[in-house]
């Protein structure tokens, strides 16, 4: 990634956490609701570590190179032996300048390098996500077409044969 790198969440990221997790706007498309306190974001980021620990899934802090500025965070978790589903989550603040897919790129090229039994990455977006339904198609994700989960749809990306 040429302009973001990850790291790991630590407790001093909860003001910009809740900036970015409060706006209801920007996480209308989220599954989890907003955040609404600094509690929140402090819960946050305890459950991450825990959940990193006990490797039930793995969400990153997504920071701007040049301002080291935590611009959102990156998870996926198992959904198989094999596959992944990703998901990436970036503050209104740094939309429109093309950080979405470049992190989800690296988020891919993280997962190749640190799951070498993963084959298959997996992206769900809600339905009226346009945007991020055409970042996964740029990238060479493919729609499958018999997902019924209502109001979503499901992309897979093959890593390995």
């Amino acid at each position: 990634m040429e302009r973001l790198y990850f790291r790991p969440l630590v407790i001093e990221d909860k003001e910009q956490l809740l900036h970015i997790y409060s706006d209801k706007d920007a996480m209308q498309y989220r599954g989890s609701k907003p955040l609404e306190t600094i509690e929140d974001a402090e819960q946050m980021v305890l459950q991450a570590h825990q959940e990193w620990e006990n490797k039930t899934k793995i969400r990153m802090a997504v920071i701007q190179k040049d301002t080291e500025v935590l611009i959102g965070t990156a998870m996926y978790f198992f959904e198989s032996p094999t596959a992944v589903e990703i998901g990436f989550s970036i503050g209104r603040d740094f939309w429109k300048y093309g950080f979405g897919q470049e992190g989800t790129e690296g988020l891919i090229e993280y997962v190749k390098a640190h799951e070498s039994g993963v084959t298959t990455i997996i992206g769900i977006a809600r339905s009226g996500n346009e945007k991020s339904i055409k970042m996964m198609q740029n990238i060479g994700f493919t729609e499958i077409a018999d997902y019924d989960e209502e109001g979503k749809r499901r992309f897979e990306l093959v890593i390995r044969d």
